[in-house]
């Protein structure tokens, strides 16, 4: 900060002659120096600071970064963007609030437990990180990844393979195996790829085997 004069001349403040105060926001601490400490955030939260010297106040706009996105509260390392968790179920339980509901003697359960990684709180079949992961709404049993398995018009020995939704921030990979043995999983060779909104199809140029199984590998970068 600086004190500017009438004459527009400016002179600098030292930090420590300076009151520092926390106006609002996600902030934990600020020291006498003006050394801001933040809280953990789940997206790129506005602050504001305050600093006061002699009769004279003044404010700061921030905004503290939501620098990785998997590091908060009981969301934290989970494999599931946090701002998707909160978005969908709220914020987190405190550690000591979600420790007191799950030792609760009814055996209740943290509100958060519906955000954990393999809950399925729609029953749709699907849990929270594979519908965080293809993109759908982990709160609606309507919304789930589809793959459907599709003749092709005038060519029998071609199969037509149709998913959605299909996202740009996503990448898609194509598998197929005709026993399901683990190591026997290998990328199909795609005869055509289009788009038709949110769906993909492709068209497997292979598909002579007497029987044929296929997934979809989904990573969101």
């Amino acid at each position: 900060m600086a004190t500017v004069y009438d004459d527009l001349r400016t002179s600098r403040l030292d930090p420590d002659s300076i009151i520092w105060s926390e106006q609002s926001g996600p902030l934990s601490s600020i020291s006498t120096g003006g050394l801001l400490t933040a809280d953990m955030v789940f997206q790129d939260s506005p602050a504001v600071v305050n600093g006061s010297y002699q009769n004279f106040t003044d404010s700061l706009n921030l905004t503290v970064l939501d620098t990785r996105t998997d590091n908060f509260g009981s969301y934290a390392s989970d494999g599931i963007d946090d701002d998707w968790q909160v978005h969908y179920f709220g914020l987190p339980l405190s550690t000591a609030a979600a420790t007191a509901a799950a030792a609760s003697p009814d055996g209740g359960q943290p509100s958060g437990s519906d955000a954990s990684p393999l809950a399925d709180p729609d029953f749709d079949g699907q849990n929270n990180l594979f519908e965080f992961t293809a993109g759908v709404v982990p709160t609606d049993p309507q919304s789930v990844f589809r793959l459907n398995l599709e003749p092709v018009k005038g060519q029998p020995s071609r199969n037509q393979l149709v998913f959605s939704p299909r996202w740009t921030d996503r990448n898609y990979r194509i598998l197929s195996s005709s026993t399901m043995q683990a190591d026997s999983w290998l990328p199909i060779t795609a005869d055509s790829v289009r788009d038709d909104g949110d769906r993909r199809i492709i068209t497997d140029a292979g598909t002579q085997e007497p029987q044929k199984f296929y997934r979809v590998e989904i990573t969101k970068p």
